[in-house]
């Protein structure tokens, strides 16, 4: 009897150590898989797209040179407002230091920019007839090549941009000669150089595409036109607002 109770006792000890120490296998700490949080996005590298939008703005000239004193006072078109669709591609490269970005930055864009104005008076080039007509300026394509700098909050970068822009331009005049009772026209054409300044945001939502906004003020500089009536110093400005989509490779 004695015997029985003590290997009854041993065996309630074992099976006792063996339940507590799987209760302790069940309490041992396992640590948490470490999360690793996914790398700021690079803005480095070489990308091109294309982009679109709206332009206006306003051409300045001297047309008003041409036109006598004589009554009436001639109604010259020194000044009027132009507008327009432009769209194209761009390129460029950017360099990225801690959260600060630089680039070069090229376009070229096919551009549907015009304005017009009437004028009327005596013109002194045909021999102080009296003339009514219409001067046009028109631009079909322009282009830039620009340094960017800006600030990158991960994938979202703001920046300024600045540098040289080009452009054509043809200014057109045609109009009616009462004294001799006749039709005249006449245009030339040129290429404006001149400088541009803007502002832009980017953000990229992959490894490769960019979506971009940007706003854009450029000054063409003045050219002069060989028009029938006469020499015509002409320029305009214009600020632009495009949005696009960059592959960066």
């Amino acid at each position: 009897m004695k015997h029985s109770l003590l290997t009854a006792t041993a065996a309630a000890s074992v099976l006792a150590l063996g339940l507590g120490g799987a209760r302790a296998a069940d309490l041992t700490y396992e640590p948490a898989p470490v999360v690793v949080a996914p790398a700021a996005f690079n803005w480095s590298g070489f990308y091109a797209g294309v982009h679109a939008g709206y332009a206006w703005g306003s051409e300045d000239d001297n047309q008003s040179n041409l036109f006598g004193d004589p009554e009436p006072l001639p109604q010259a078109a020194d000044s009027f407002d132009m507008d327009g669709f432009i769209g194209g591609v761009h390129a460029g490269y950017n360099w990225q230091m801690d959260q600060f970005v630089f680039g070069v930055e090229g376009d070229l864009d096919y551009a549907n920019i015009k304005g017009s104005e009437g004028y009327a008076g005596y013109v002194t080039n045909f021999g102080g007839d009296y003339v009514e007509g219409n001067l046009e300026m028109k631009s079909q394509w322009q282009a830039s090549l620009r340094a960017r700098a800006g600030y990158a909050f991960d994938n979202f970068l703001v920046y300024g941009t600045g540098g040289i822009a080009f452009a054509d331009g043809k200014l057109s005049s045609n109009g009616y000669n009462f004294d001799t009772d006749t039709n005249f026209g006449s245009d030339d054409s040129n290429t404006h150089v001149g400088w541009t300044v803007g502002v832009g945001a980017e953000y990229a939502f992959s490894p490769n595409w960019i979506a971009r906004a940007e706003l854009r003020y450029t000054d063409f500089g003045n050219k002069t036109y060989q028009l029938l009536e006469g020499p015509v110093d002409a320029d305009w400005t214009q600020t632009a607002v495009t949005v696009g989509l960059s592959y960066k490779f």
